[in-house]
């Protein structure tokens, strides 16, 4: 006779209560295993101090356990020397690449230093021929409308902005003009302001050719083209920099073709 006497359940009843087995734990991921160099220098890598040394500097510390990790288990370093020797090289691989961004850095702050001034200067051109068309396009506005065209008070704002301009062209120009506030039948004064739209064309012309080229000369600023040109040294360091990344190519393949062959790996040292 059986001791249980909670009632006996079946799938087809269906005020059955389902009561679920207690679980097998979980199974943990097993952690790879690390060398002792690698153990080691977790012990020794974690601490507040060098976490904030490495962010202080704009750095990643992660990265930089990440970059130390990998290398120390490429080398497997024996306790000792060997595991010195091998931090050492990572130390010295991360302060390349640190010096490498402070020459970016540097030659980043230097370039935006160039093209501001560039920019400053170009712009500053645009703008005096922009200025020079300006009384041009407030006339042709003012013989384009209708009525009697410009007023004398416009005749002389044009005339002023052009006192300098002794060229028989724009003497003759500023003549007619003026000849439109003077007393005319109306048929005559409409020949006038045609002859003056007329002439206003070919007069303004190198005027808004300058306004376009000097618009264009500030758009090229931040061009590829002079953003390298801004880069560069002058011919001299030039070529020795070429020269100089040249020589450190031909050691870094030579560098990496031994890797690739196993020069490096510990079964080689032995």
């Amino acid at each position: 006779m059986s001791l249980n006497t909670e009632p006996q359940v079946s799938p087809e009843n269906g005020n059955e209560h389902v009561v679920t087995a207690p679980g097998a734990p979980a199974a943990t991921t097993p952690q790879p295993e690390v060398t002792a160099a690698v153990a080691d220098f977790r012990r020794r890598f974690f601490t507040d101090s060098r976490y904030g040394l490495l962010s202080a500097l704009g750095e990643e510390p992660d990265e930089y356990r990440r970059m130390m990790e990998a290398l120390l288990e490429d080398l497997q370093p024996r306790q000792g020397l060997e595991t010195h020797l091998a931090e050492q090289m990572g130390e010295t691989f991360w302060r390349m690449r640190r010096v490498q961004n402070m020459r970016d850095g540097l030659a980043l702050r230097s370039i935006q230093r160039k093209v501001q001034g560039e920019e400053m200067r170009a712009l500053t051109e645009a703008s005096k021929v922009f200025d020079a068309v300006e009384p041009f396009e407030r006339l042709k506005e003012a013989l384009a409308r209708r009525g009697p065209g410009p007023t004398q008070a416009e005749i002389n704002e044009f005339e002023k902005s052009h006192k300098d301009n002794s060229s028989p062209r724009m003497q003759e120009f500023i003549t007619l003009l003026k000849s439109l506030n003077e007393p005319m039948e109306e048929p005559e004064r409409k020949a006038a302001r045609r002859e003056a739209r007329k002439q206003l064309t070919p007069l303004m012309e190198p005027y808004e050719s300058a306004a376009w080229q000097y618009g264009r000369k500030a758009e090229k600023v931040r061009s590829t083209e002079n953003l390298a040109a801004l880069m560069a040294p002058d011919d001299h360091h030039s070529a020795h920099l070429q020269s100089s990344c040249l020589r450190r190519m031909w050691r870094l393949i030579n560098a990496f073709g031994k890797v690739r062959q196993g020069i490096l790996q510990k079964k080689m040292l032995k």
